[in-house]
């Protein structure tokens, strides 16, 4: 066997380099193609189907589906970069205010400021019964979207590390003129889903 690689070391070296120098052609080819490829375009709206919309005859409170959008509603060129608590349309970075971890667009950051907010529910959810305040978030778009009240939603977390259990609990927030109208309505709509 010696004898055949001291005879063939010279084809064999040629063999090894050609095949070093296809496999750099072929990494190269691939780098070019990433590099050149033109980027695609997300499409401006992508609508996403959820159970809502298969029991909205059923349960007609129930809004409509999530519509997800991915340039400000404001500048179509501009990514979104989040969504506003209260209308929960999409805006860049120049349209949303940052207001104490809460985000709003101009012209709701106004209603937040001009008004005084209660919270109205602490809905605990686990690991286990996620879905627990689904019916919070669904009545909150239902409240702005049929009757123009503005409400938020906001998300505390409280993560056990040792057990890897992570709880939350889900806040409504409306203003403190709307509190007892919409305690009885939330009851209500909790009744029908």
């Amino acid at each position: 066997m010696n004898q055949f690689l001291q005879n063939n070391s010279f084809l064999i070296i040629i063999f090894l380099l050609l095949i070093i120098f296809i496999l750099m052609g072929g990494m190269i080819f691939i780098l070019y193609k990433l590099l050149t490829q033109s980027k695609k375009e997300l499409p401006p709206l992508a609508e996403v189907i959820t159970p809502t919309k298969l029991l909205s005859e059923k349960f007609p409170l129930i809004p409509l589906p999530v519509v997800e959008r991915y340039t400000c509603i404001h500048h179509k060129d501009a990514p979104s970069v989040g969504s506003c608590l209260i209308c929960e349309e999409v805006f860049c970075a120049d349209c949303l205010v940052d207001h104490e971890s809460m985000h709003f667009c101009k012209e709701h950051f106004r209603t937040y400021a001009n008004f005084k907010w209660k919270q109205i529910t602490d809905t605990r959810t686990t690991p286990d019964h996620p879905e627990e305040g689904v019916y919070i978030h669904n009545f909150k778009r239902d409240i702005w979207i049929n009757k123009n009240i503005p409400s938020f939603v906001m998300t505390h977390y409280k993560i056990n590390i040792e057990n890897d259990y992570i709880e939350s609990f889900i806040q409504l927030n409306v203003r403190l003129e709307d509190v007892d109208k919409l305690i009885v309505e939330l009851e209500k709509y909790k009744a029908l889903t």
